[in-house]
């Protein structure tokens, strides 16, 4: 008996039906890394009410313990307050209602993170031009991939990422979600906190002067300087920055790191508490910019792919150390121990930053500024300065402030191991509750 005209119909329709996947929610996303004086910033997307997406850069941030928006992004999401503003160190902090954030148009898990806002500031920092941070808390939900020489970020559900690397064990705090890692230096073992945040390693000033009291030949200097300036003020004008011959992480050697110091205590006594076990530093960007760094959250590991080796050139530099003021100007707080002559006796504590040969810094946060005082050792840079509200133009050389062992032939040594790079500046991957033979992607670039 032959088929009637309807129930053809109702099969065909059945087909197209069946044959279009239904739709699904992204579990894992690839984009675009810009790596901005040694820190890792990515864009995130606040939906707003008009339809319409509200971008914005952060800062991503392994060490960090809240979902930080500056004022003006706060008022173009409008976000609402959650209570009244708590004072930070002088600063309000301003609670605030979890609002939804998408990375790729991938919906972000706030589960357990805090978010606040910053009411006195557009940055989330001094250092960097990014709107806001993404906390551990927030990136401990994911499988975490920061790809510094490909210049790529991936975050995907546990399980969804085929780490590539040397395993290196990273229990993960279950309180605040920080990554711990062990180091050997100078045949010790050390504890450090996994810090993407930090655009330069620090160490505690006590391990650090016993270093330099047993090992007087290692490079050093009075001053946080290059992009070791995080905030500037008495504490980094009186840090400590070490060149040691290396640091070794699992299987991975890295040649003569540099290490700028922070005041005692601050890791022993207040981060170790944070920590699954003691720690004397964090390991930041200085050292990381060199490597695909991959974080296994869910099962504590972190895994290190190596890239073509990268030197400190923001240590090649003019020296000076800076703030920035109330009204947003670079302040000098400080010079470095190893600036050149005719920096010590023409630059001034206390001088507002005006120019580097002719460009305009007023509006530069400190990474910007640190990057235009760089250059080529014992060439000169013109420096346009307010002292006493009236202008100077003075030249200046540039000098090694932390001097390297020309001979090395690499940054560091590794395990002999593959990666892959993915090309498109937006990869979503999504799931149809298939086997993980049988996942669907697609590319969508920004």
């Amino acid at each position: 008996m032959g088929m009637n005209t309807s129930h053809l119909r109702f099969l065909t329709v059945l087909w197209i039906v069946l044959s279009v996947p239904f739709p699904t929610k992204p579990t894992l996303v690839t984009v675009p890394l810009i790596v901005e004086g040694n820190a890792p910033i990515i864009e995130l997307e606040f939906p707003m009410q008009s339809g319409k997406l509200r971008k914005a850069r952060f800062l991503v941030d392994t060490g960090g313990g809240a979902l930080l928006l500056g004022n003006k992004l706060m008022a173009d999401v409008g976000a609402k307050a959650d209570g009244p503003p708590i004072e930070d160190e002088g600063s309000p902090i301003q609670p605030l209602i979890p609002m939804q954030v998408e990375l790729c148009g991938m919906a972000l898990d706030l589960t357990g993170v805090s978010v606040a806002g910053l009411p006195a500031s557009e940055w989330a920092g001094p250092r960097n031009e990014a709107e806001g941070i993404i906390p551990a808390s927030l990136l401990r939900h994911y499988d975490v991939v920061f790809d510094y020489p490909g210049h790529k970020f991936s975050l995907g559900k546990p399980g969804s990422i085929e780490f590539q690397g040397a395993k290196i064990p990273a229990p993960v705090s279950p309180d605040t979600g920080f990554p711990r890692i062990e180091t050997t230096i100078a045949d010790s073992k050390f504890g450090f906190l996994l810090d993407t945040g930090g655009s330069f390693t620090m160490i505690s000033r006590t391990v650090m002067d016993q270093w330099l009291k047993q090992n007087p030949d290692w490079p050093n200097e009075v001053g946080a300087v290059g992009f070791a300036n995080m905030y500037g003020g008495a504490k980094e004008n009186e840090a400590i920055m070490v060149r040691m011959p290396e640091m070794k992480i699992g299987a991975v050697t890295v040649n003569q790191p540099a290490a700028v110091s922070r005041p005692a205590g601050t890791f022993e006594q207040w981060m170790s508490k944070m920590m699954t076990g003691p720690i004397i530093g964090s390991l930041a960007g200085n050292v990381l910019r060199d490597f695909c760094v991959s974080i296994d959250y869910k099962n504590g590991f972190v895994y290190l792919f190596p890239s073509k080796p990268s030197s400190d050139t923001d240590l090649s530099s003019v020296g000076l150390i800076l703030k920035k003021d109330s009204k947003g100007s670079l302040i000098v707080t400080g010079l470095s121990s190893n600036a050149s002559p005719d920096v010590r006796k023409g630059i001034h504590a206390g001088d507002k930053l005006i120019a580097v040969d002719d460009v305009d810094v007023s509006v530069k946060l400190l990474a910007g500024a640190a990057a235009l005082l760089q250059g080529r050792a014992g060439s000169q840079k013109r420096l346009t300065v307010e002292r006493a509200g009236r202008k100077q133009v003075i030249t200046v050389t540039v000098t090694l402030l932390l001097s390297t062992d020309s001979h090395a032939a690499d940054r560091f040594q590794s395990l002999l191991v593959v990666g892959v790079r993915l090309k498109a500046s937006c990869v979503v991957t999504t799931t149809f509750g298939l086997p993980q033979a049988k996942r669907h992607s697609l590319q969508r670039n920004l």
